[in-house]
């Protein structure tokens, strides 16, 4: 688990439909919300640096 220090408090505004499917999503993955926003940002990051690498 990461220390306090390696982590930043970033609150975020999100539709409310978004923010439901986020929670149903995290428990389907037996996630915390905060984890599931932080492993699709992660992939969708991920995926981003590879396209980038690709061209």
């Amino acid at each position: 688990m990461k220390g306090s220090r390696d982590l930043a408090s970033s609150p975020v505004r999100l539709p409310v439909d978004l923010k439901n499917w986020l929670k149903h999503k995290a428990i389907d993955n037996g996630r915390s919300f905060n984890s599931e926003v932080v492993m699709r940002l992660q992939e969708s990051r991920q995926r981003e640096e590879a396209a980038k690498n690709a061209a």
